[in-house]
Parts: C-alpha cells; structure tokens; sequence
C-alpha cells in the first residue's frame, strides 16, 4: 500500500512538472515572436507603439493570449494611459 502512495505522488509531481514546463515554454516561444515582431517593426530610434489587435493578426495568435504574453513580460510595457497598446521596455 506504501508503494502504491509513493508511486502516485511522483507521478502528480511529474505531470504537474510537466504541465509548468508546458505552459512555460509556449509562453517563452509567444514572447520571442512578439519581441521579435516589435524590434522588427521599430523605426530606427522611435519607440514603436502596438496594439494587441494588429500583433494578434499578424502573428496569428490570439488577442487575448497577446494582451497576457505582454503583460507578464518584461521586456514589454503597456503605454501609460492606454489599453492594450505595447511598446518595448527601456531596460
């Protein structure tokens, strides 16, 4: 019966592990491409402003999933003052 126990706990811990790695991988890969997009898109020394909505259509991710990619980032800023518009962090 003990073993039984052990062996279930290891194998919650390993799907959880894995479920996090998951979720932190797809986060790192969505982050890369809008970073990406944004250093792209900026005119020379400008600080470049985008919308969730334009990001969304043209990296074909959704708009929600856009607007919490940024969000948690930190190389991305919301602009102060607005709603859903990004710009590159000044780090």
């Amino acid at each position: 019966m003990f073993d039984y126990l052990i062996i279930a706990i290891v194998v919650i811990v390993v799907i959880s592990a894995h479920g996090w790695l998951y979720l932190w991988v797809k986060f790192k890969l969505d982050e890369g491409s809008i970073l990406k997009y944004l250093q792209d898109s900026k005119a020379s020394d400008e600080q470049l402003v985008m919308d969730s909505e334009t990001i969304s259509s043209t990296l074909n991710i959704s708009q929600k999933r856009v607007s919490s990619v940024c969000g948690k980032s930190s190389h991305i800023e919301e602009l102060p003052g607005s709603n859903e518009h990004w710009i590159l962090s000044q780090q």
